[in-house]
């Protein structure tokens, strides 16, 4: 029973009327975004000489699809607002999910205290090994580096330990994304209500264990049942994943045995290459959040301290800085999946090559070692042309990465 509707019908409205079939803006709201510049400016005169502000983004997350000559525009209006009245202040704009040096590059040259605020998350992608997510944390350094170059200051605003989308609520209150999650989540025992006072009580709280999920529904579902609540799952040592490309995590109970869970190890590791990625070569990042309710490390700060996730100390420590090595070394390669189904592998090539705008008539005429074999040239090509801005080695399960099998001569291992 669905008592509510948040994705289907969602509306970026602020800037216009959106058409979703025609997928444009059929007019521009000049009143909104008059009135959004008039709030800036409210802010810079409350808080223009306050020691603990330094700077201000002018709106957050303005979808893929917003008109870039009047989201620009905005910025231009906004900057000036607060440069006239706050010197000092850095302005930050978000790129709008369009990292790319063709949208912003040369934007705004020139100007000072001006940075790009970009958010890298996993937590959307689809299900793959564990070398896929080193190698796309490593990845992100060259775009950054490219953004650096072309355009200026970047700082990764958003980001997580996140590889699945687990975590309760994480698109919005009992509710979920169409095909979220991908994989069978972790449940833990709900925290305790703080919504409950000698004055006030929440309506529902504390949680009935005896209960399912309770309403109001979404069209998606997350949310507590039985006293559970979800949570992002384990991954697998590699005895238990046949190996660290291996798959079997994903088919595997979402809660590991004692002595199966390799999650402090993969944690770890994913930690201290996305902050080699971001710290390395950009101008900073903030992580997603700082603390949460529920016990989940992947998304809080300090619960991935405390479990030595994320190390504590100086940015220059060399377990950081030679983190993405093998990565950065091409020590991997993107091959099809040998065990996947003929029609899996067709389908993720005719995707690369549609990609390319390249012909994929071809490829119906190939089977077995034929079709693998041209398979393994497509998704290498195209996996290593496109990594830097994030693709992943899986093409709807049709690929995996593997490492490269490389002999080294003893003057490899000295200095």
């Amino acid at each position: 029973l669905t008592t509510f509707q948040h994705w289907p019908i969602r509306e970026a409205n602020w800037i216009g009327d959106f058409d979703p079939v025609a997928l444009e803006y059929t007019s521009v709201n000049r009143a909104n975004i008059e009135h959004s510049l008039r709030v800036i400016e409210t802010i810079v005169e409350m808080y223009s000489g306050h020691p603990a502000v330094l700077g201000i983004e002018p709106v957050n997350e303005p979808w893929e699809l917003t008109p870039l000559h009047l989201l620009k525009r905005f910025y231009w209006d906004a900057y000036l607002i607060v440069k006239r009245k706050a010197h000092y202040w850095k302005f930050i704009i978000h790129d709008s999910f369009r990292f790319t040096p063709e949208t912003w590059g040369g934007f705004m040259k020139g100007c000072p205290d001006r940075a790009l605020d970009t958010h890298i998350y996993q937590a959307w992608l689809d299900p793959a090994s564990r070398l896929s997510f080193y190698n796309n944390a490593c990845a992100q350094k060259r775009q950054i580096a490219l953004m650096e170059r072309e355009f200026g200051p970047v700082v990764v605003g958003e980001w997580s330990l996140a590889t699945d989308n687990c975590a309760m609520w994480l698109n919005g209150f009992n509710d979920n994304l169409s095909g979220f999650p991908r994989s069978p989540c972790k449940y833990i025992p709900c925290s305790e209500s703080y919504l409950n006072g000698d004055d006030y009580q929440q309506p529902g709280t504390p949680l009935e264990v005896g209960k399912g999920l309770q309403g109001p529904y979404g069209t998606g579902i997350s949310g507590p049942a039985y006293g559970l609540c979800p949570v992002d799952r384990d991954w697998y040592t590699p005895r238990y994943n046949e190996g660290e490309d291996g798959m079997r995590w994903i088919t595997s109970p979402p809660e590991a045995l004692k002595g199966r869970d390799g999650t402090d190890e993969v944690m770890s590791l994913l930690a201290i290459k996305k902050i080699s990625a971001f710290s390395g070569i950009g101008h900073g990042f903030y992580f997603w959040n700082f603390r949460t309710d529920l016990y989940e490390p992947h998304w809080s700060y300090m619960l991935a301290l405390e479990r030595g996730w994320i190390p504590k100390g100086n940015l220059n420590d060399e377990r950081i800085l030679d983190s993405c090595h093998r990565e950065d070394t091409g020590a991997f390669l993107c091959v099809s999946n040998r065990g996947a189904p003929e029609d899996t592998i067709k389908n993720g090539m005719r995707y690369a090559l549609g990609e390319e705008n390249r012909t994929a008539d071809y490829i119906e005429n190939l089977h077995f070692d034929d079709l693998f074999d041209e398979a393994d040239e497509i998704f290498s090509d195209y996996w290593n042309a496109h990594r830097a801005v994030g693709a992943t080695c899986d093409f709807g399960g049709a690929a995996q990465l593997v490492e490269k099998n490389i002999t080294r001569d003893a003057d490899y291992y000295t200095d």
